[in-house]
């Protein structure tokens, strides 16, 4: 894609690399004509010659720098879309092993090294390369002698060159690890300031971030240390060869073996590859820091994601809802650093898998038809959230299967099954955002689609049907009013009841609500859930809740204990089974008949 741009930006460093060349040749053609004789004229005429050069040399090495390093900063920006792209197909195993902050260092602080590596770095090191040896080659056209005297140093240049690269490489690398530690903290310490400030722990973060800031300089120092060092090295070698040229030169000079002008060419060549000397210890940092970012990056980029599309799907148009799971079985892996759980395909691959992963969910099975509301309750850790999240697949089960309008949900495109699934947590996540670009969520295509005021009307009613208008009109900006951080300006009632706004929104399929009703007062539950009886039909609803009260009305409970499905069948026919159940009623009954709940079961 840039290989055009890349040849002509290194064609051009080899032009200003020949002009360079020419300087010490007129310089000596001039000091020449002196000794021959002084005339005004030729050491004008030697001047514009001078002056020209210079012109030239501006001109190829800014058209040089402008190719180059806008190629740098176009591959930047590919690579970064690339990386944050592949990010977001990968799946929720990796974002549990990676944190937010180490994340978006690999494209900032990563991506910079990178850029500066096929920026600054190429072209320094083709014009230290082809400068170097092209300046040699006519050195030794000139005085082979004196180029070996100016070597004598040289020899000595590749060890230090790799035993200190290999060194900036690994520091380079833990600095890198370092500074994403640090972004991953202080991300943390932001998002959670209302946690932080609750707890007055606002100097243990102070002093928890001073420690990793510490071990940051303590690294950075420790490679600037031997990147310092590269210079005064360069330099030794380039003032040694200089001195050596002095001496056996002038001793030339002396003896009439060279004439001036040719001992001033060939000193302002040795200070012509002094330079590519002295940069070459700053142009293997930019390669090490670059190689050593670009190892992190690859690294992101080898990870294939567990869960894509099929690559044969199933001819679907749409989504109705129905839901069925056959003999389903789940486990997460004991180690994050393990990869995604395997599917057996015979028994004693079953056994295998089953020593390093304990089932959260066993033997799972039960049919919902399309349009019906499902009840989902059961104790803490049961297994509820993990069973609704194989319905999206953002896990998939470890065996058995799970069918919507049956066909086997590996089977229907990625994009397709989650387009048709709304899914309102207990912790729902909004972004910095306005009330109606959270309601709305990324749904552009419905601002090509709609009518302005049409538009309007959709956003409100998901309003209205999630109780939340009315408040909505009492802020300044309405529904234009910013949240803020993850919502922050509003109350956790308010993020829920905004949650359930986006996900009417999206007009799904299949709704579920994941104990979405936690934060909100009973009264206003049933308002919502009433409106969600009469706006929504036809409509597969999953409703996750301790409450009785939310589920009592639904079409089909589901009563989950430790990974096992307790309990199947409506309100009426549970409460005469003596289980889970029928205790939970029991329980929050009481709780209503002695004060604690303000609504009746």
């Amino acid at each position: 894609m840039h290989k055009a741009s890349m040849i002509l930006s290194i064609s051009y460093i080899f032009i200003t690399g020949l002009l360079s060349l020419l300087t010490p040749w007129i310089l000596r053609t001039a000091i020449d004509s002196i000794e021959i004789e002084t005339v005004p004229s030729h050491l004008l005429k030697f001047s514009f010659f001078l002056t020209g050069i210079a012109i030239f040399q501006g001109v190829f090495r800014f058209y040089m720098r402008k190719i180059l390093i806008g190629v740098s900063r176009k591959i930047e920006y590919s690579l970064r879309l690339d990386l944050f792209a592949h990010i977001q197909t990968l799946d929720i195993f990796y974002f549990t092993e990676n944190k937010t902050g180490s994340i978006m260092a690999l494209l900032t602080n990563d991506l910079d090294a990178v850029r500066n590596f096929l920026g600054p770095g190429i072209m320094n090191l083709f014009n230290t390369i082809f400068v170097f040896f092209s300046t040699l080659v006519v050195m030794f056209v000139i005085n082979y002698e004196l180029t070996l005297y100016s070597l004598a140093a040289i020899p000595i240049l590749p060890f230090i060159v790799w035993k200190l690269s290999s060194i900036i490489y690994e520091r380079s690398k833990k600095s890198q690890e370092q500074y994403a530690a640090v972004s991953a903290r202080t991300q943390e310490s932001f998002s959670g300031v209302k946690v932080v400030k609750s707890f007055t722990q606002e100097q243990n973060e102070i002093n928890e971030f001073a420690v990793l800031n510490k071990e940051f300089i303590k690294r950075n120092l420790s490679l600037a240390r031997v990147k310092a060092i590269f210079w005064p090295v360069m330099i030794m070698i380039g003032g040694i060869g200089s001195l050596i040229v002095l001496y056996a030169g002038g001793k030339q000079v002396i003896a009439g073996k060279i004439n001036i002008g040719e001992f001033v060419q060939f000193s302002a060549y040795i200070m012509t590859i002094t330079w590519p000397l002295i940069s070459l210890g700053w142009v293997i940092n930019l390669i090490q820091r670059g190689g050593a970012s670009m190892g992190r990056i690859n690294e992101v980029f080898k990870k294939e994601p567990a869960i894509k599309s099929p690559e044969n799907p199933a001819f679907i148009g749409k989504i109705y809802g129905k839901i069925k799971f056959e003999n389903v079985y789940f486990g997460y892996p004991k180690s994050t650093k393990q990869a995604y759980p395997a599917f057996a395909s015979d028994k004693a691959e079953k056994e295998d898998i089953e020593k390093s992963i304990g089932y959260v969910l066993n033997d799972i099975n039960f049919e919902i038809k399309k349009g019906i509301k499902l009840g989902l309750t059961g104790l803490t850790g049961s297994g509820k959230t993990s069973l609704i999240s194989l319905i999206p697949r953002l896990y998939d089960p470890t065996f058995g299967k799970i069918l919507i309008d049956e066909v086997d949900i590996k089977k229907i495109p990625l994009e397709l099954l989650r387009s048709s699934i709304g899914i309102v947590t207990q912790e729902p996540f909004l972004f910095s955002k306005s009330i109606k670009d959270n309601i709305l969520l990324g749904k552009e295509y419905l601002s090509k689609n709609m009518l302005p005021e049409e538009l309007e009307a959709k956003i409100v009613s998901a309003a209205k049907i999630a109780m939340f208008h009315d408040e909505i009109m009492e802020f300044p900006d309405k529904y234009e009013t910013i949240i803020g951080e993850r919502g922050v300006t509003l109350s956790g009632g308010q993020k829920q009841r905004l949650a359930i706004a986006r996900a009417i929104m999206t007009g799904p399929s299949i709704l579920i609500f994941d104990d979405s009703f936690s934060n909100i007062d009973t009264q206003t539950e049933e308002l919502i859930l009433k409106c969600l009886a009469k706006k929504i039909k036809n409509i597969t609803t999953i409703m996750i809740s301790h409450r009785i009260s939310t589920i009592k009305d639904s079409d089909l409970i589901i009563v989950m204990d430790n990974g096992w499905v307790s309990e199947i069948g409506t309100h009426d026919i549970l409460i005469k089974k003596t289980g889970i159940y029928k205790r939970l009623y029991m329980q929050q009954r009481l709780s209503f008949e002695l004060g604690d709940e303000v609504e009746e079961i």
